[in-house]
């Protein structure tokens, strides 16, 4: 059951992948999976069993666990596990219908993914060996903190003995300062650069994603126009609405049905957060970072990332969101009733999922959508 690599693992020491399920077949079928593999795998057909093996083995990368096993359940072990080692990626393995089951899993267990029985053995390798790829992460990420924190402490130490210098150098310092905080008006000068780099990734991004971001905008600067909203407050929402989706970059191919993204992974889920995170990298862009983050907020609470609703929600998440879903539905209706049909789901999610208060600026931008398409 132990391979060789195929995950980039390091070789002096050996990493497990750690196996649980009741039926002693499929952990047999699972080590042969994974027999080519650099990390050995080790098995258990209980949760009790695997907390044991998890209790007293060291570098185990990764959990895969059945759903579906006596006394105790996939879901209660991974919970279990967490706590024991919060840094191990775990997964949960579940037939078709068990999808509550798995859902409890990541609820409680916080199990990054659940696979499907039968699996693809491809698949499932693929999937496995990026969570060995995450678990390497994170320890490299503890190990980088370590030596940031010994450094420091060598730093504080150093820094002790040297007050009659800092004295010294005070003017040194001073200047220093100057330079820095002439470095940070450059920075801030150079914000815009920054907001158009991202901009121009838009066309390295999935075909259909990009002229999507470039249509949402349109039409929410036909929505900002109708609403008569300062020029300032106009231009940052139309920058929003052109990256609206740029945390999709950050995406794995299996977040994508082709070119169109699958809106129940997780990792679309998180791609507004994500492209927060991007644009908060400039102080300047914030206000568009946080539009960006609550585009898919809905107006009664149920959306994500946070649960806002009604005014709670930036004004701007609400344009866009209700810009996008103009876009999406353009797109799928076809024909003379195209207004029409368009204009009744627009009415069917107004107060629930969007802004009833932006219902005539909605309805003006998808009439001058309809005389003057989009190219």
């Amino acid at each position: 059951m132990n391979t060789k690599a195929s995950a980039e693992l390091p070789s002096q020491e050996p990493f497990y992948l750690l196996c649980v399920d009741d039926e002693v077949s499929i952990l047999k079928s699972l080590t042969r999976v994974f027999r080519h593999e650099s990390f050995q795998v080790l098995t258990a057909t209980s949760g009790q069993e695997a907390l044991t093996i998890l209790e007293n083995t060291k570098n185990i990368g990764l959990i895969l666990s059945d759903q579906r096993m006596p006394e105790m359940s996939g879901s209660e072990f991974l919970e279990a596990a967490k706590k024991i080692a919060p840094d191990i990626p775990r997964m949960i393995l579940t037939g078709y219908s068990d999808i509550a089951d798995a859902i409890a899993a990541i609820n409680h267990g916080g199990a990054q993914q659940f696979l499907s029985k039968p699996w693809e053995d491809l698949d499932l390798l693929r999937t496995v060996r990026e969570g060995f790829h995450q678990f390497l992460m994170v320890r490299e990420n503890q190990e980088l903190h370590k030596k940031v924190n010994e450094q420091n402490t060598l730093l504080e130490e150093w820094n002790g003995n040297l007050k009659r210098r800092v004295m010294q150098q005070t003017v040194l310092i001073r200047s220093k300062l100057e330079e820095t905080t002439m470095m940070r008006m450059r920075l801030q000068q150079n914000s815009d650069t920054l907001l158009h780099m991202f901009i121009d990734l838009l066309p390295e991004c999935r075909n259909n994603l990009s002229k999507h971001s470039r249509n949402t905008a349109a039409v929410a600067a036909k929505m900002t126009a109708s609403l008569k909203l300062p020029p300032a407050q106009c231009e940052e929402i139309k920058s929003a609405a052109l990256l609206h989706d740029i945390g999709l970059f950050c995406a794995g191919d299996e977040a994508f049905d082709g070119y169109v993204p699958i809106t129940t992974t997780a990792e679309f889920r998180d791609h507004s957060v994500k492209g927060e995170e991007l644009l908060s990298m400039s102080e300047k862009h914030k206000g568009i970072g946080a539009i960006i983050r609550h585009h898919h907020e809905s107006y009664d609470g149920s959306g994500f990332p946070d649960g806002l609703s009604g005014e709670q929600i930036p004004l701007g998440s609400r344009i866009i969101n209700l810009a996008s879903f103009i876009d999406n539905t353009h797109v799928l209706e076809d024909g003379k009733e195209t207004e029409y049909q368009v204009n009744s789901k627009l009415g069917a999610a107004m107060g629930t999922i969007f802004d009833p208060a932006l219902a005539t600026a909605a309805y003006k931008a998808v009439k001058e959508l309809m005389e003057n398409p989009e190219p």
